[in-house]
């Protein structure tokens, strides 16, 4: 059977499926049935957290290819905005990190969009409430706090912290997320794309039961980023690359910037546990993730806005592959 773009993101979108409802079953009984779940929840947020990392490291190669810019360029770049994300995070009190939560709600929303088997067809309200329930490990973990969760959102910016354990607030969040869920369930079995409607179960329950910062580590990693790469490997099939050889080439060239950012964060937990508690050091593992997250943001806004002018353009226009672009 011939692998298309299309069968790449649809195998991918089942296997993070399985895999978030897999990982979160392990929390939920681990939750309840063991006396002490804190190892076993931990290990399960730092793998999340981990395995939510490569998923970014080819963005300095995909922005000098969009923006026509060299490589060096574009990872300085790269690299000094989101040291300049960190330093507003670290020091700019809770404007910054309300507004970087927001805008982290809109990419992982817009990521849902992307690789959606609903009809959108441009239609505002639709994506609207794709993205809302698509983001609902994030969502319904921010409504529903607990004490993980409040630690380390405390450890983050106490004063935002106040204003999330707010019951209308967090009232607020859980409508938004069952009305956007609502809407996608409509149009799935309106279009019966029962697929859509397992992943709002899927993201439903374990944003609802899981705990909370287990439930997000866990949706980064084994949901959001796989998804971010298949999306990646399909267009490299879509421009002729074979999908084993554009798995290839996506592992060797994320390797370098993966294990950078493993070991940066390994080293920033590290200070941060030498000195203070764990929901400390999740904290500041977050705030680089959060930081690194502002330039990945822009890069995968160029690439969306470059596959829309590629559907518009002539397929013959279109030869080569990111691979090859990348190999110079």
């Amino acid at each position: 059977m011939r692998i298309t773009p299309v069968s790449v993101v649809s195998g991918t979108a089942l296997v993070t499926r399985v895999s978030l409802a897999v990982g979160g079953a392990v929390a939920v009984v681990a939750d309840r049935l063991v006396p002490d779940p804190s190892p076993i929840l931990w290990t399960l947020v730092g793998l999340g957290i981990v395995l939510g990392v490569p998923h970014g490291a080819l963005d300095h190669l995909i922005a000098a290819q969009v923006a026509g810019v060299r490589r060096v360029t574009a990872a300085v770049l790269y690299a000094g905005l989101a040291v300049a994300a960190w330093v507003a995070l670290q020091w700019g009190g809770p404007v910054p990190l309300a507004i970087m939560i927001v805008a982290s709600i809109v990419h992982f929303g817009l990521g849902e969009v992307e690789v959606s088997s609903l009809s959108l067809r441009r239609n505002p309200v639709r994506q609207i409430a794709v993205m809302l329930a698509g983001a609902g490990c994030l969502i319904l973990p921010l409504a529903r706090g607990g004490p993980g969760w409040d630690d380390t959102l405390h450890a983050l910016s106490p004063s935002l912290a106040d204003v999330l354990a707010v019951g209308a607030v967090r009232w607020s969040l859980v409508g938004l997320w069952v009305v956007g869920a609502a809407v996608v369930v409509a149009l799935a079995v309106t279009e019966r794309t029962w697929s859509a409607v397992a992943d709002v179960l899927v993201v439903g329950a374990v944003g609802a039961l899981v705990d909370p910062l287990t439930a997000f580590a866990l949706w980064f990693g084994v949901w959001h980023g796989p998804r971010h790469m298949a999306r990646l490997v399909a267009r490299d099939v879509e421009r002729g690359a074979s999908p084993s050889g554009a798995l290839r080439s996506l592992v060797r060239r994320a390797a370098p910037a993966t294990a950078g950012a493993v070991v940066t964060l390994g080293v920033v937990v590290g200070v941060v546990l030498s000195a203070g508690s764990s929901y400390a050091a999740v904290a500041a593992a977050l705030t680089v993730l959060l930081a690194l997250t502002a330039p990945h943001m822009l890069v995968v806004a160029a690439l969306d806005a470059s596959a829309r002018r590629r559907a518009r353009a002539p397929i013959a226009s279109r030869g080569g592959s990111i691979s090859a672009d990348w190999d110079g």
